[in-house]
């Protein structure tokens, strides 16, 4: 998305300053530049070749010492040329809103409360999105899934009756990690990051966020709704169908992207190029069912990623669960032209 915007505002700066030097291009600007004798005679030497018929044959006969004043004029002028076309393309960019780009780096951590061994009454922890505006190298290093950490210099934003909403600033937020020691004071806090398969989706809470391993069955065309692009694509992991070799319901998800709208180019989350490949989802949100399409739904948000290497560090829990999925598809190419056929039936 990142790159599709600094593409967008690239193309409306370059429009913008082929307008202004083609303007320019259709002025011209030979004025005198100075009172000085060297800029008045270079002057009256450019209109003399200007009106002649053969300016190469005058400029033949001239001397050296005219020769000079005329390259120095024409120097000068071009300097001044160089000026006014730089203030114009200034003015029109500021004017069109396109002088700067002001992007400022963010990235979100999900936390959980801790809760003390000692404090009598026990209740489920509450959660919190902190949103770290500018983070620091250090930050973005160290922190880490699994890690215990006193943050200092938290702004909350809002609430809802799961999650606290929070942002701060990389540079004033601090982060002291806990010690080994320290942590032994509080309740079991983390739970690593586990593989889903679609035979146990059902056991995910609704609106909840899960990590998926899939082999991409159809990719949907971007369409408008409201002022943002949306696109469907359909995956499958071949569990349910392994578990029930005769039974093909239940063996699709449509996840359900939202892109914004760019100019008048949109950027596709998923590529149509991507049919047939393994893919690991991260940080998915499950919808409720299409009991009618016999559909599991889910939803990508802004907090949600996808990686086309189930080897990558960032999802390695997916490992085991994006080898068997991608073994399972290239013994598979005829249940997976079925599953499209069963996409395009319901998508028409």
């Amino acid at each position: 998305m990142e790159a599709k915007e600094m593409q967008s505002f690239d193309e409306r700066r370059s429009s913008i300053v082929e307008g202004v030097v083609s303007e320019s291009q259709k002025e011209k600007k030979d004025a005198y530049i100075g009172s000085d004798y060297e800029s008045k005679e270079g002057a009256r030497i450019l209109r003399i070749l200007e009106r002649a018929a053969e300016p190469e044959l005058l400029m033949a006969e001239m001397t050296s010492e005219q020769l000079n004043l005329f390259s120095s004029y024409q120097a000068k002028l071009e300097s001044l040329r160089q000026s006014d076309l730089q203030k114009s393309l200034e003015k029109a960019l500021q004017a069109a809103g396109l002088a700067e780009r002001d992007v400022t780096p963010f990235m979100r951590v999900r936390v959980v409360g801790l809760t003390s061994r000692s404090t009598p009454m026990k209740c489920c922890p509450k959660e919190g999105l902190i949103t770290i505006w500018n983070p620091t190298e250090k930050q973005q290093c160290e922190l880490a899934e699994g890690q215990a950490f006193t943050v200092k210099g938290l702004t909350p934003i809002s609430s809802d009756s799961s999650t606290l909403y929070l942002q701060a600033k990389g540079s004033t937020a601090k982060w002291v990690p806990l010690s080994p020691e320290a942590i032994e004071h509080f309740e079991a806090f983390f739970c690593p990051r586990q593989s889903i398969s679609l035979s146990k989706l059902g056991e995910v809470p609704m609106s909840r966020e899960f990590d998926i391993a899939v082999v991409v069955v159809f990719v949907g065309q971007l369409y408008k709704e409201a002022h943002q692009m949306k696109q469907w694509v359909f995956v499958t992991d071949g569990s349910t169908v392994m578990l029930n070799s005769n039974d093909e319901s239940e063996t699709l998800v449509a996840i359900s992207f939202t892109a914004p709208c760019v100019g008048t180019d949109s950027f596709a989350p998923i590529n149509s190029n991507l049919v047939g490949s393994t893919v690991c989802f991260c940080n998915l949100i499950k919808r409720a069912r299409d009991n009618i399409n016999n559909l599991w739904v889910a939803e990508a948000t802004e907090n949600s990623t996808y990686y086309l290497n189930y080897d990558n560090s960032h999802c390695s829990h997916l490992k085991d669960a994006g080898a068997s999925a991608e073994r399972w598809a290239k013994i598979s190419g005829l249940r997976l032209e079925k599953l499209r056929g069963r996409v395009l039936s319901i998508i028409s």
